[in-house]
This record gives structure tokens, C-alpha cells and sequence, in this order.
């Protein structure tokens, strides 16, 4: 039997992990950290978990948020304009907000209860190489500092050189979560970027969480350079002018004298350049190593479909090894072009979507949104369609498509 080398404990390398083991595979799972250690370190990132996903938790025997309780059922969107454009979309399915802090440990519990075998390891470049003498295949799904350089940049599948927003998640205290069932806001201000809101499932239990996707240069980019360790009161009052001056619909739910992030762990800044990857590499001796996730494709988090997509590139991919191991075949060059093709025809969607998403909208994309607060069957199709990137894509992609639609749901 073929022996599989899984690096990284993330969305896609758990997914990949749990789907080869319920094949019957030989599989060994690297990772750094201890379910316990990545449950009380850093807040990762503030996800959002489609129908799709779902289903393919359900596939695995890991779905353990099926409650009610945990279902957000409606996107609620605002664009600051004169007038400004506002709707709420129902969705047709329910997507999960879960911290990765409560969902990663999980699903690393399940694998090893199961039986997996996990190898405490944080490796670089060396070491992924060093893997190929004891397995027949490496995937490397994290895109820790050092693995990049082993999958080259794809210039044509990149339009981005650089990252087109500055990025600030946390939980935060001091914010009254609406009534009724759980709504994920999407508040736009033009020239300054966006702010998210959504209720977000953690060990403490369900609590407000914020995404700021600051464009460069824009009134939102100062909190996303700040340090909250520096001075907590400054950083919390800068969070605070934000939310009043770019996110009214939050802004009316805000306490102002406790408003901030929980926590020194539940927040994150930064920046993300968009990039294609390569999807695989030598490592020496006919074996080869594959990219994963984040690290084969890096999306921006403006459009949510980072972790959904690595859940589909790891649903893709172990249909493909676990054919190939019961073929009695090599995961040779062949395998992993073949590989690389197949993910690719299954992410250019949400890729594409996400690139042309942080660019200023053309005027048949503003056209959708006009429509979708004048119609309610217009509303829904679109705001259901974060879940489907093939059919948000090919709606969006021109405005012939565009306009079809509209007409369609009139």
C-alpha cells in the first residue's frame, strides 16, 4: 500500500487526511501543533463554511455543528451610496461561522480517534524534501514561510502583484448581535473598502466577529497597520471610528464605552497578495510533492471562499490518489499535471470571481445590486450564489450574463 505525507493540520490537510483515511489509506499527518496548543493560540482567520462544505463534512462524519443555533441564513448587504443600496438575500442553504480555533482541533481529534497517525514536525523546505525518501507522495497544505519557494508563482493565473486590501479580523466585546437567527452583514464603502460582520461559534460560545478588507490608501487602512499589545485603549477607540463611520448597520448596535477585540489572541491584521501556485514539485528521486489549499491557491478572504475552496481541492485530490493507489500506479509527473489540471478547472471560478471582486465594480455589477434591493427573488439567487462560485463567476463575468440574470429572477 502506498504511504501518503500530509503537512499541515489546516482546512484542506484535515479534509485530505480524513477523506484518505476513509479510503483505507496509509496516511501520516505532520503537523506542529497539539489540538490544545491551536485551540488557545491566535485567532487564524474568520471563516465562513458554505452548503458545500457542509456536505462534505456530513461525507466525512464530521459535521458537529447541526444545530440550528449555528446556521446563518441570510446575507444582509449595504452599499454607502446616494441612496444607498441595502437588501437582505435568503439563503438557499446554511452556512457555518465557526472559529478555526474550535473547528481545526476537532476534526485533528477525529482523525487520530480513528486511528491516524500524527507526526509532531514543523518542517521546511529541507524537510518536505526529506519526506520523499519515506513516502510515496507529499502534500503540503500549509503555506508556512520557506514551502512557497518550492511551487513557483503562476504569472498568467495571478493578475495581483500585491495585496489589494489590508485585513483586520477579530472577535469583539461590546457589540449587541441582532435579533433573531444569525445574519451575515456585508457593509461596502467605496474608496475606503468593506466591513463584515457576522456570529461566530467559539469555545465561549456565539459572539460578534468583524472583517475589515481596507483598500490601500483608504480611511479603513489605519487600524489594519496597528498593534493592539501597543495600547489596547487606542487600538479599540481606532476599531471603534471605523465601525461608526464605514458600517451603520453595525454602528447602531455598538456600546462605545466597552466596544473593542475580546482579546489579545482574537484578533488579526495583515495583508494577503492573491497568487496561483504551481501544484506540484520534485522532490528527487521520481517523487513529487503536492500543493494544497492556501498554499497552491491564495485567495483573498473579500469574497469567503479560502476555506471552502480548500475543502474542495482536498475532496478532488484524494479521489485522485485514492484511484491511483488502487490502480497499483505511481504518483508520477503524470499523476500530479493531471492533478493540477483538475484542481484548476474546479477553483478558476472562485479565483477569477475573487481577483476581478477587489478591483472597483464595473457598472453591470452595481446593476446586480440595484436589482437585488428592488427584488427579492434577485436577492436571494445572488446572495445563495456565494455558495456556487461557477455560477456567481459566470453571472458576473460579463454584462450580457449579468443582464440575463436580472431578467431571469424578475
Amino acid at each position: 500500500m502506498p504511504t501518503i505525507a500530509i503537512v499541515g493540520a489546516g482546512v484542506a490537510g484535515l479534509h485530505l487526511a480524513l477523506h484518505l483515511q476513509k479510503e483505507g489509506l496509509d496516511v501520516s499527518l505532520y503537523e506542529e501543533r497539539t489540538p490544545d496548543e491551536i485551540r488557545t493560540g491566535r485567532l487564524p482567520s474568520t471563516v465562513g463554511l458554505s452548503l458545500l462544505t457542509r456536505e462534505r463534512q456530513r461525507a466525512l462524519g464530521v459535521a458537529h455543528w447541526e444545530g440550528p443555533e449555528h446556521a446563518t441564513s441570510t446575507i444582509r448587504i449595504r452599499v454607502a451610496a446616494e441612496p444607498p443600496i441595502d437588501f437582505v438575500g435568503r439563503l438557499a442553504d446554511q452556512a457555518l461561522f465557526i472559529d478555526m480555533r474550535v473547528y481545526l482541533p476537532r476534526l485533528l481529534e477525529d482523525f487520530v480517534a480513528r486511528g491516524g497517525r500524527v507526526v509532531r514536525a514543523s518542517l521546511d523546505a529541507a524537510g518536505v524534501r526529506g519526506l520523499g525518501a519515506a513516502h510515496d507522495l507529499v502534500v503540503v497544505a500549509t503555506g508556512r514561510a520557506g514551502l512557497t519557494d518550492l511551487f513557483p508563482r503562476v504569472p498568467e493565473r495571478s493578475p495581483h502583484a500585491a495585496p489589494m486590501r489590508r485585513l483586520f479580523a477579530g472577535i469583539v466585546r461590546g457589540l449587541r448581535m441582532p435579533p433573531g437567527p444569525m445574519e451575515f452583514m456585508f457593509q461596502l464603502s467605496p474608496g475606503h473598502g468593506e466591513i463584515f460582520e457576522n456570529q461566530y461559534i467559539t469555545l465561549g460560545g456565539i459572539v460578534p466577529s468583524l472583517l475589515i478588507e481596507a483598500i490601500p490608501g483608504g480611511a479603513l487602512e489605519p487600524i489594519t497597520r496597528m498593534r493592539y499589545e501597543d495600547d489596547p485603549a487606542r487600538f479599540d477607540a481606532a476599531l471603534l471610528d471605523a465601525v461608526l463611520a464605514h458600517a451603520p448597520l453595525t454602528a447602531e448596535r455598538v456600546d462605545r464605552a466597552s466596544f473593542g477585540v475580546a482579546g489579545p489572541r482574537d484578533y488579526l491584521t495583515g495583508a494577503v497578495t492573491p497568487v496561483v501556485r504551481r501544484a506540484y514539485a520534485p522532490l528527487g528521486g521520481e517523487r513529487f510533492a503536492l500543493a494544497l489549499g492556501d498554499l497552491h491557491i491564495t485567495h483573498d478572504p473579500i469574497t469567503g471562499q479560502g476555506a471552502n475552496m480548500a475543502t474542495l481541492a482536498a475532496s478532488l485530490a484524494a479521489e485522485q490518489i485514492a484511484g491511483q493507489a488502487a490502480a497499483g500506479a505511481a504518483f508520477d509527473e503524470a499523476f500530479c499535471a493531471d492533478l493540477e489540471d483538475r484542481l484548476w478547472n474546479g477553483l478558476r471560478a472562485a479565483t477569477e470571481w475573487t481577483n476581478a471582486f477587489l478591483l472597483p465594480p464595473p457598472d453591470h455589477a452595481l446593476a446586480l445590486l440595484v436589482a437585488a434591493a428592488r427584488s427579492q427573488k434577485v436577492a436571494d439567487a445572488f446572495t445563495t450564489n456565494f455558495s456556487y462560485p461557477d455560477r456567481q463567476w459566470a453571472i458576473l463575468s460579463s454584462p450580457e450574463a449579468t443582464a440575463s440574470f436580472i431578467a431571469s429572477h424578475a
